[in-house]
């Protein structure tokens, strides 16, 4: 710790921190005769003050309420010097106290697991794409199969139809249907509830099949406990299975009857083939588009370094020159995105001309918003109907449209939709300006999110313009809005698309 004298002149100067405040703070009320040492110096530094004036220090940390005032002795007595420095210091040490910044808020969760894989997927319930953590409640499934992963640990199968409540991240209950589940040893006690009894895993695998009037559970490997309702509890080993009510006669395990994660290997593997074959066939269609003016599919060669535009009617906007991004897997396995991970990433391109309406669409992955704005597409520089589209850091998505001849801008914003249980995940957005209908209207999955009324419909000026990241040569130092994720297909139209075309865009 510094001694008196420097103390003092850490004061003087707006250096002293809190730690050292605190330190001279003590020591005046332990030493009366250090306050008419700190007087003098405080008495010498305003006489100095003025006869030399000096440039006040922006990053001071002496707040406002200690100005730098003229002390005497024939104003002060050494009990009130003594007093008056105390209280100066004191009344220091709460400003930074009041002053400090607050704690961030701790981002929190409800959800208990994970949908991984899907195939085939047709839900009674609200439909839930993989990728999607799971809060408790229910999941009722049509038809297909789902992979749940508990955050205990547990894997579930689940095959439609089926209705599957989760109550934690170590227990659920099957009302009806199939499910298969792998319980490592760190999961031991997974719980699965049915209308006849529970069953509670000692780390093992086992099937179950609810019917109306009766359930089965099959052990496939390890042990499990059956616990029914005034009925003593039953152990079962491997290759056993029982009904859960009814007869209770030990029977063979039939694990044919269940899906395995083979099985779900396999037909995911199939499903994501027929995917990409299918969006291969319509994106020939796609290309046709009359109004579509621009397309990157990111099929480009990895070793590419643009993205060449598929538009028929696009010949007026050249292919798209990359900058930093960096090559990766899709939405699919042979399906090619682009990484956008740093400062520098992005893609440049020009939409020369006016554009009287717009509909701009994208598959993105977010990883996070790191920063206060997260670039989709953004016109170069601001100002004059230039066109920002971005996400918030409140997770928002927001067009921007900047005013023509100096006239304010106006945002247009979505609820939010970004929180973290929707980070990693493929998700597809569209935007539609629409000057016949007067609105900017939001989608995410195909789904309208919101729309928003429409002052001023005069045509909009995109110009030079980036993916994943904005350029604005206006000022030395550039807002970093760099985004944190991948794109693995991009779309422009001089057009305002239907609900209809956004929501097949989005299969």
């Amino acid at each position: 710790m510094p001694d008196t004298d420097t103390l003092i002149q850490h004061y003087l100067e707006g250096t002293l921190t809190t730690g050292e405040a605190e330190e001279l703070h003590e020591l005046l009320k332990a030493r009366p005769e250090l306050g008419e040492r700190l007087l003098q110096h405080l008495d010498m530094d305003a006489m100095l003050r003025a006869t030399k004036p000096l440039v006040a220090d922006s990053h001071s940390i002496r707040p406002a309420l200690l100005p730098r005032r003229r002390f005497t002795f024939a104003t002060l007595t050494s009990v009130a010097a003594m007093a008056a420095c105390i209280t100066l210091l004191g009344a220091w040490l709460i400003n930074e106290t009041l002053n400090l910044p607050p704690e961030a808020e701790e981002e929190t969760t409800a959800s208990v697991a994970v949908l991984t894989r899907g195939v085939n997927l047709e839900w009674d319930s609200a439909a839930v794409a993989p990728g999607t953590p799971l809060s408790p409640g229910w999941l009722k499934l049509k038809s297909g199969i789902a992979q749940i992963e508990f955050y205990q640990g547990a894997r579930v199968l689940i095959e439609g139809p089926a209705e599957l409540q989760l109550v934690s991240s170590g227990e659920a209950t099957c009302t009806r249907g199939k499910l298969s589940a792998q319980v490592p040893p760190q999961a031991k006690g997974f719980r699965i509830n049915t209308p006849k009894g529970t069953i509670v895993d000692l780390g093992t695998e086992f099937g179950l099949d609810v019917g109306a009037q009766n359930a089965e559970v099959h052990v496939f490997k390890g042990e499990v406990e059956l616990h029914q309702p005034a009925v003593d509890m039953k152990s079962l080993k491997e290759g056993q299975a029982m009904a859960i009510a009814g007869n209770t006669a030990v029977l063979p395990a039939n694990a044919s009857s269940f899906a395995s994660l083979n099985e779900i290997d396999a037909r995911s593997a199939m499903s994501q083939r027929f995917q990409f074959e299918k969006w291969l066939a319509a994106s020939a269609r796609l290309n046709a588009d009359a109004g579509l003016r621009l397309r990157f599919d990111f099929q480009d060669d990895e070793g590419s370094r643009s993205l060449r535009n598929h538009a028929v009617n696009g010949a007026q906007i050249e292919d798209g020159s990359i900058v930093g991004a960096s090559w990766t897997t899709g939405r699919w396995p042979g399906k090619r995105a682009l990484d956008f991970r740093n400062v520098s990433d992005r893609v440049r391109l020009n939409i020369p001309g006016e554009t009287k309406a717009l509909t701009l669409a994208v598959w993105v992955r977010v990883n996070g918003l790191d920063r206060a704005f997260n670039s989709l597409f953004m016109s170069e520089r601001w100002g004059d109907r230039k066109v920002h589209w971005q996400i918030t850091r409140d997770g928002k998505v927001r067009l921007g449209i900047a005013g023509g001849s100096g006239a304010g801008h106006v945002d247009h914003d979505t609820p939010v939709l970004f929180t973290p249980e929707r980070f990693g995940r493929w998700t597809h957005l569209a935007v539609v300006y629409d000057p016949a209908a007067k609105e900017v209207r939001h989608y995410a999955n195909g789904e309208l999110l919101t729309r928003s009324a429409l002052n001023d419909t005069t045509p909009l000026k995109i110009g030079m313009a980036e993916l994943g990241n904005w350029n604005d040569r206006s000022t030395k130092g550039v807002a970093i809005r760099h985004l944190s994720g991948a794109m693995d297909e991009f779309a422009l139209w001089d057009r305002a698309l239907g609900g209809e075309e956004i929501a097949a865009l989005a299969k």
